[in-house]
């Protein structure tokens, strides 16, 4: 069980790593903090490649980084390889006394490494890397410590997973933002509580809509000019049923105007209803 030291140190590193968004500063910061707690000498952040068999040096603490790149780490050599390959920690007292231990490293960089304390970054799924302690300056590592770097370990790959989430989900809105903005024609879209969830920059044009930041605001509200739309979006709702390549004549921005329209149903990967839309454009009167 971990002490108060160790829980405070991790209660601290957590509140931050999972607000992390980028890949490398989350590295940095995890293997800069684990070295500052546990007063160790040197440091590496090794990630692994999609099929485990390789890693690369993503962050190093108190050895020349760039020098450490020069070394290939592969699954099952030197004590990190063994850790990446057995998804276990390794903590080593003296490394002259365990054959796992590779000199490749202390080589180029210059490194005397006495003892080690190595964790696997690990998910459910599979080890997104390792990181390796190298030389506690006060004492030996203990097996608190073990356990606080592979509690740490755990954490930073579900902090990992939630950036990757976090990317993906930037992407999504990147992309879903631009084909809104592109859209020739008009598209809103309601909650169940009838509040605006999207509306893009063609609808605000085609209704003359003067209204900012309408997202989360009240239909009512804001197409308080525009009533016809407001009730085939409610309809839509309360019908629970969408119309296809239909027209009406509708005034837009002062003129008698026909309109060509769809409406949908919005709805979750559990096909819970969500909400509902409607999609339109003006068109030439026949």
């Amino acid at each position: 069980m971990l002490g108060t030291y160790h829980l405070n140190s991790l209660f601290e590193i957590l509140k931050e790593i999972h607000f992390i968004y980028e890949p490398d500063k989350l590295w940095k910061f995890v293997l800069e903090q684990s070295c500052k707690i546990l007063q160790s000498e040197a440091g590496t952040f090794f990630l692994a490649n999609q099929n485990g068999t390789d890693m690369n040096v993503a962050a190093a603490h108190g050895v020349d980084e760039n020098r450490l790149k020069q070394v290939p780490f592969r699954a099952g050599v030197g004590i990190c390889g063994w850790v990446l390959q057995y998804h276990q920690p390794a903590m080593v007292m003296d490394v002259n006394l365990d054959n796992r231990f590779n000199r490749s490293a202390d080589a180029v960089t210059g490194l005397k490494t006495h003892s080690v304390l190595c964790v696997p970054v690990l998910s459910q799924k599979r080890t997104y890397g390792v990181i390796e302690l190298v030389n506690r300056k006060s004492g030996q590592f203990g097996p608190q410590d073990q356990e606080f770097m592979t509690v740490l370990g755990r954490q930073t790959a579900a902090a990992y997973q939630n950036l990757l989430l976090y990317s993906e989900l930037s992407h999504a809105k990147t992309l879903l933002q631009s084909i809104l903005e592109n859209l020739t024609g008009g598209l809103i879209a309601i909650d169940l509580s009838g509040k605006i969830t999207i509306l893009n920059p063609a609808a605000a044009r085609l209704l003359d809509l003067g209204v900012e930041n309408p997202m989360g605001r009240a239909a009512s509200e804001v197409l308080k000019d525009h009533a016809w739309f407001i009730d085939i979006l409610s309809k839509t709702l309360s019908d629970k049923c969408s119309v296809s390549r239909q027209e009406v004549d509708l005034s837009l921005r002062g003129q008698d105007s026909r309109v060509g329209y769809s409406t949908i149903l919005i709805s979750d990967h559990d096909k819970n209803l969500m909400g509902s839309g409607i999609i339109f454009q003006q068109i030439p009167k026949k």
